[in-house]
């Protein structure tokens, strides 16, 4: 739950009226019909979005629908994806998921699925990589290596929630994906060449 800041905000004096009450935002204008002029703050927001002077009332309503009509079209946006995202995923056990990542260099991880875990979570393990040369001296094919995982491996297996959308994974906490993967071998920067 997002905490309410909005005792602590500063609202000049002179924007006395609040005006359009909703649920996504605090609107606060001068209520001068010649000279409008509007404050606006997020629902629980300390700090202001936006203070403006407006040519006259017409503008002010019409910048202030603006605002909310963006903000519905966000909240729709939001819960399409987070439906789709919900959706039961289609990955079975013995798929073969990667991720490429990296700042300078790029890497390449695979996982495998070693069990379902209800619809929308499964259980998978980090696989070896296999690298081959290329023609270019500063990049390799990886693959994933054949690895086999006894019991208290998979025992150990780590639980990560799928997005039903493209049976994506998000395997590190700064927001790495691992993806189905192709069956094709993946670039990833060589040895000394970063890694």
């Amino acid at each position: 739950m997002t905490k309410d800041y909005s005792k602590d905000r500063w609202v000049p004096k002179h924007l006395n009226t609040q005006i359009k009450k909703n649920d996504h935002f605090d609107f606060y204008w001068n209520n001068d019909n010649d000279k409008p002029s509007c404050i606006a703050f997020a629902k629980k927001g300390k700090n202001q979005l936006w203070w403006y002077r407006f040519k006259n009332v017409e503008q002010m309503n019409q910048h202030i629908d603006n605002a909310l009509n963006n903000a519905k079209s966000r909240e729709e946006e939001k819960a399409k994806r987070k439906a789709l995202a919900n959706k039961p995923h289609t990955l079975k056990v013995g798929d073969i998921l990667y991720s490429s990542w990296g700042y300078d260099q790029t890497n390449i991880d695979y996982y495998k699925v070693v069990k379902l875990v209800g619809k929308n979570s499964v259980k998978i393990i980090k696989m070896s990589t296999a690298t081959q040369s290329t023609d270019c001296a500063s990049q390799d094919k990886a693959t994933p290596a054949d690895t086999v995982f006894d019991q208290a491996a998979i025992d150990d297996a780590v639980t990560k929630k799928v997005n039903g959308d493209d049976n994506s994974i998000k395997v590190r906490s700064w927001g790495v994906w691992a993806r189905p993967w192709d069956g094709q071998p993946k670039y990833q920067t060589a040895w000394g060449y970063g890694h």
